[in-house]
């Protein structure tokens, strides 16, 4: 429970501190006063997003701090998260007017996701906003679970249904990503092809150019080495090198300076002479092949149109466009693969959700009778004796939710049949049905706070009266904090806030209060009469306090 809270800075709150009692707690104040300022104040608790414009005009961020009585299970929760664990829990909130805001749990900063994960226990904020959203069959079916125990279970399928949901995507994308690559993949198998067709790894085709010069200018190469081969011929570069030679050899003597010209003229004759073979060797290999040259011309024009059509300047570099295409192809082989094993995946994931639905739908079919039991006897109370009420499942599609598709008939009159109570009740009717089902959620869940904000709406005299007497009940084993503006519910509470607004200093102020006796008394024939209160309604209020 919530033993103090302090508010600092926030909206038109400049500094406020409450101890809160146990029990049932009523808050008034005129419209307008500043009652939902504690009712956003408390919402923040609750890890809801914060805005800038709660930061009043007193400093530069707003605090809303909680005091809470810690209770044994807590320190689960704390060890979890590794946090400092105390008889008291503090819970503060800071917002600063960049609409920034920071959460702390006994000092130590934390997410808010963790305030969430600890307050969603601690704390049920009920609106009048919220009544009216029991018209909708999605709240329906969430009470109906919070009052069947469903509560894990139904956390459990939502976590596996999100799996669903990011597998299907996940398997989805995949599946585009293999239709674009595929829509691709003629053209990049027909680039491939017409790269391989190159042969690129067993053709040199600088060699192939190199070849191709030859046969091209096969008689000029011819000519030249006919000359070459004519320097060994009688009267050559040969012959007369060799005579030289003889007549060096004959005046030459070891270590004479003639010795190494001599040794020079024979090394130039050796090599006129290989050059000679050499030259007849090329000759007779230099075969004017019309058919081959053409050929050769043919895969080269294609290697140099290839090079121009990728834009590359090199054999290498065809290679790994080549290889490039060839991965691509592997890319969506492994592609295809992978969209195998999702799917199957995908097929286990779907199964298993299946069976949750239906396991989950079969849980809230055993529980139909029992709640439609006890939320009829806890009507009677509130003057609601003739209430029938029926919850009809019946299976329809899947969703985060499950299988089920809820109708809830529901019937105040004798005589009259069970309709949808979207268009069967009237606003007091679905104000105390909520009311009902929270006072079953509350002791089913040992929810230690639970705030209403007019929970009472649209009701008014002894009916009134039975719902403050059945708060007043709650109040015994729940803290109520309880925002009405009916005097019968705020006469039956243990402790009384009434929020009110001032000017001081030019600045307008809302302040809380709490309230005596005879202050009691006093606020209560204001709810009453107005603002002209009446003697006979502070004798009514004296009367409703006994």
């Amino acid at each position: 429970m919530i033993k103090k809270l302090r508010i600092s800075n926030f909206a038109l709150i400049e500094h406020l501190e409450l101890e809160l009692k146990n029990g049932f707690t009523i808050v008034t104040g005129e419209t307008g006063s500043g009652k939902s300022i504690l009712l956003n104040a408390f919402s923040l608790m609750l890890g809801e997003r914060a805005s800038s414009s709660v930061v009043g005009n007193y400093s530069n961020k707003a605090i809303v701090e909680f005091h809470l009585t810690s209770e044994a299970q807590d320190k689960v929760f704390f060890d979890k998260h590794q946090l400092d664990f105390d008889e008291t829990i503090i819970l503060r909130r800071e917002v600063v007017k960049d609409g920034k805001s920071r959460v702390f749990i006994n000092d130590t900063p934390v997410s808010l996701a963790i305030l969430r994960e600890f307050t969603t226990d601690k704390l049920l904020i009920h609106s009048q906003y919220n009544t009216y959203e029991l018209k909708s069959k999605q709240t329906q079916l969430e009470l109906y679970d919070s009052l069947a125990g469903n509560t894990q279970k139904i956390e459990a399928f939502s976590k596996l249904y999100q799996k669903l949901l990011l597998q299907r995507d996940n398997y989805n994308k995949l599946v585009r990503d293999f239709k674009k690559q595929s829509e691709d993949s003629d053209y990049s198998q027909f680039l491939f092809d017409e790269l391989n067709k190159l042969s690129l790894d067993s053709k040199d085709y600088e060699k192939i150019e190199s070849e191709l010069y030859k046969l091209d200018n096969i008689d000029s190469i011819k000519d030249a080495l006919y000359k070459i081969q004519g320097f060994s011929e009688e009267n050559g570069f040969y012959t007369g090198i060799k005579e030289t030679l003889k007549q060096l050899e004959k005046i030459d003597s070891p270590g004479s300076e003639l010795e190494d010209i001599t040794m020079r003229l024979s090394a130039i004759s050796i090599e006129l002479k290989e050059l000679s073979n050499e030259s007849e060797s090329i000759i007779d290999s230099l075969v004017d092949d019309p058919e081959r040259r053409g050929g050769l011309l043919s895969s080269l024009d294609e290697y140099n149109r290839l090079l121009q059509k990728h834009k590359v300047g090199s054999q290498n570099e065809l290679k790994s466009i080549r290889d490039g295409l060839s991965d691509n192809s592997l890319s969506l082989i492994d592609l295809d693969s992978k969209i195998k094993q999702m799917n199957r995946n995908l097929k286990e994931t779907e199964d298993s959700v299946q069976s949750q639905a239906e396991a989950l739908h079969s849980s809230r079919l055993d529980a139909q009778k029992n709640l439609s039991e006890r939320i009829v006897n806890e009507l009677k109370s509130l003057k609601l004796p003739h209430t029938k009420i029926l919850f009809k499942m019946e299976k329809g599609a899947l969703n985060e939710m499950g299988i089920t598709e809820l109708k809830l008939l529901f019937s105040a009159n004798i005589g009259h049949p069970q309709i949808e109570i979207e268009k069967a009740a009237s606003g007091g009717e679905l104000s105390r049905f909520m009311l009902a089902l929270l006072k079953l959620i509350s002791e089913s869940r040992k929810m230690p706070t639970i705030l209403f904000d007019e929970i009472d709406s649209g009701v008014s005299g002894d009916v009134a009266q039975k719902i403050g007497q059945l708060l007043k009940n709650m109040g015994v084993k729940t803290q109520l904090l309880v925002i009405s503006h009916l005097p019968q519910v705020a006469s039956k509470a243990q402790q009384h806030l009434m929020v009110h607004k001032d000017i001081a200093n030019d600045k307008t102020i809302t302040s809380v209060d709490v309230l005596d006796m005879d202050k009691r008394i006093l606020e209560i024939a204001r709810l009453m009469s107005g603002e002209n209160v009446t003697q006979s309604a502070l004798d009514t209020a004296k009367s409703l306090m006994n």
